[in-house]
């Protein structure tokens, strides 16, 4: 298992093969999910799968877990994911409803941020939300992300946020 980056308050690291039914429970989390792309119980457990194997084969950008740093508690999915553009990821992440409010979104995005540019090379990190999702948008914000102009995604419109590494180098 390896650690991808920490702060004092989280760790962000993949998951373990016996870890499958934090991940699904997660991903199946109607409540955490609403503005997810709507996946079967078995798509989620592909997707799973996909991830291990991911890890094995040794891709840098994919989905990892986000755990408490004092007590090991699951607290969310992290997503740092390849696009067809090169030197550019896309950030997502699901956090569990009892670790809602607390800063840990911004925590985690910010610590992603950092990896990716100063791990990975990459040029900008974006992220796209549910225009009705203004908690997520406002982690962006928080985070140092600049709101650009809505993209269309699955015929569905969505308000799209980008970091440059310029940015983020001023910035730190």
């Amino acid at each position: 298992m390896a650690i991808i980056t920490q702060t004092p308050r989280i760790i962000i690291r993949e998951f373990l093969p016996e870890e499958k039914d934090l991940f699904f429970n997660l991903m199946a989390d109607s409540r955490v999910n609403a503005y997810l792309p709507k996946r079967s119980h078995q798509q989620i457990r592909d997707v799973f799968i996909e991830t291990i194997a991911e890890y094995l084969q040794g891709i840098k950008l994919t989905r990892w877990g986000i755990f408490d740093a004092l007590n090991g508690d699951f607290i969310g999915l992290a997503i740092l994911g390849y696009t067809d553009e090169a030197l550019k990821a896309e950030l997502g992440y699901v956090l569990h409803l009892r670790h809602h409010g607390k800063g840990l979104a911004t925590e985690m995005a910010k610590a992603l941020v950092g990896y990716g540019f100063g791990k990975m090379n990459l040029m900008e990190i974006f992220a796209v939300t549910d225009h009705e999702n203004i908690p997520s948008q406002q982690v962006l914000l928080k985070a140092g992300f600049t709101q650009g102009e809505h993209i269309v995604r699955h015929e569905q419109e969505l308000s799209y946020f980008k970091i440059l590494k310029d940015k983020w180098a001023r910035l730190n």
